[in-house]
């Protein structure tokens, strides 16, 4: 005879969340931080490593991650210019 069927425990998966600190695309380090001043729309992005920095327009609804990727896009595009490496 068979026993009782076991119920399953289910397994929570945590949220995933919106990093703070993201890869520089000069250096390849994870050392850019963005600070963000929502009153004159502005969002200053700098690498801690390389010294890469840019201070770039965005508008109020953009987060952190959306003046990143607008850092990264310019940043490939050749409109920021990476100064000497230390």
């Amino acid at each position: 005879m068979g026993g009782r069927k076991r119920r399953r425990k289910i397994v929570k998966r945590p949220p995933k969340r919106i990093p703070k600190v993201f890869s520089c695309p000069n250096c390849d380090s994870r050392s850019v931080t963005v600070e963000l001043n929502r009153k004159q729309g502005v969002a200053f992005i700098r690498c801690g490593t390389c010294g890469l920095q840019a201070e770039i327009e965005v508008p109020e609804i953009f987060e952190e991650v959306h003046a990143f990727n607008k850092f990264v896009d310019l940043y490939y595009e050749g409109k920021i210019e990476a100064g000497p490496q230390r």
